[in-house]
């Protein structure tokens, strides 16, 4: 194996050591009426992001405020709540 298979690898993890990551969010849409997460086949809908301000505007498209919310969550490197 020459060097060149191994570029892109090697390009990736300097850009990682290079560029801060960027903070990640849990974006959940919540229903008022119970205070639990909306659930799409028992599993709750969570979006993962990095602009969790759009991520939430999007969910709450064409929703009635009264009845829903956002909660949003910062999470680590892992995925894990802060």
């Amino acid at each position: 194996m020459s060097m060149l298979n191994h570029l892109s690898a090697f390009a990736d993890r300097a850009i990682r050591a290079a560029v801060p990551a960027q903070a990640r969010y849990a974006v959940s849409l919540i229903d008022r009426r119970t205070g639990k997460p909306h659930m799409i086949s028992g599993i709750p809908l969570v979006l993962m992001t990095c602009e969790p301000i759009t991520a939430a505007q999007d969910l709450m498209r064409n929703r009635d405020p009264r009845l829903w919310n956002t909660f949003i969550e910062r999470t680590d490197a892992k995925g894990a709540s802060q």
